[in-house]
């Protein structure tokens, strides 16, 4: 049966998932928010090539593309084989507006992955949206965007795919149809009956070393090399640990020595946090460890290091913001800013 995949958001992630699925023949829409990026990507096409890939020709496809905004309504489409939208916007992104404007894009069989960072994105697109037409997904495939119509495949992973309403939400024949599509396309993917486990350890290895890397400025490799650091990294881990035991998330023993590999395995890469400082761009630290803060007020429960590292990201964010002269950051009790 035909399916369709609609991908919100047309960075890394989302290129990397639709020109994958699109040569796969699955039908794929792209939803873009710049109609500059969106013109491209219809005169030029989506083009994803493979780091290292050598003489591995680079895969050529041309998605549907459509405007978040100004669009016109759903697409009625038939789509025997599902429906899937795809998001893969910034965490920041997700507002009750960005949500809106997808309920009005989206048909009402469609079902909603969420493969953002950070917490808190499920909660807003579940006032718009059915708990049970929204999955949780967490995926540890490499892309790195170079143009609006160029990506590179830069590492293969697994994505695993749960509810976001846990045992009562999406039926598992809907979650193991969406896995099986990935796999079609290339991708190893997984059924998970704990992705809040998976959400919590993605979650707390990027409060590590994503504000680490944004404040030091350098690449992921040289966080446990630099003389205190690793003393911090654990001190960051440990309020996150003993914060997910007292909301009864279980965790892996052995994430400490997670963050260690992921540090290893992607010694060169520049975090994403980092990225947006360099660029004077909003960062996704109030998503990240702005998320472990507010479950932490929650819970009247102190995060030292998370706040300290909170504040020179926001400072950071608003040494950028004077540059641009944009508006300052709202307090973290009022949520991120799209």
């Amino acid at each position: 049966m035909k399916a369709k995949v609609t991908i919100v958001g047309a960075g890394s992630l989302g290129m990397l998932f639709g020109g994958r699925l699109a040569a796969a023949g699955v039908a794929v829409e792209l939803v873009v928010r710049r109609p500059e990026q969106g013109r491209r990507l219809e005169a030029e096409g989506l083009t994803l090539g493979v780091a290292g890939g050598g003489a591995q020709a680079p895969l050529h496809v041309r998605p549907a593309v459509r405007l978040l905004e100004g669009s016109d309504g759903p697409d009625r489409g038939a789509a025997p084989g599902g429906h899937w939208v795809l998001l893969t916007v910034k965490q920041t992104a997700v507002t009750p507006g960005f949500a809106e404007a997808l309920r009005r894009l989206l048909p009402e069989d469609a079902v909603l992955v969420c493969l953002q960072n950070g917490i808190g994105h499920a909660e807003v697109l579940a006032e718009a949206f059915p708990l049970q037409r929204l999955l949780l997904a967490v995926t540890t495939e490499g892309a790195l965007k170079q143009t609006d119509t160029e990506a590179l495949h830069t590492g293969k992973g697994t994505t695993w795919i749960g509810a976001a309403a846990g045992e009562g939400g999406s039926a598992l024949s809907v979650q193991k149809n969406l896995a099986a599509l990935l796999e079609r396309a290339g991708f190893r993917a997984e059924v998970s009956n704990n992705i809040q486990q998976r959400v919590w350890q993605k979650l707390l290895m990027n409060a590590v070393i994503n504000p680490l890397t944004a404040i030091l400025q350098v690449p992921n490799g040289e966080l446990p090399l630099l003389p205190g650091v690793p003393q911090l990294m654990r001190e960051l881990l440990g309020e996150g640990e003993e914060l997910a035991r007292r909301l009864g998330i279980p965790l892996d023993p052995g994430l400490w020595e997670q963050v260690l590999s992921v540090c290893r395995a992607t010694a060169a890469n520049r975090s994403s946090m980092l990225q947006d400082v360099l660029a004077g761009r909003p960062t996704e630290i109030g998503a990240i460890n702005g998320g472990l803060l507010r479950e932490a007020q929650r819970l009247d429960v102190r995060l030292p290091v998370n706040e300290t590292l909170y504040t020179l990201v926001r400072a950071l964010e608003e040494k950028g913001r004077h540059t641009r002269g944009q508006p300052a950051t709202m307090p973290i009790e009022s949520g991120d800013e799209d």
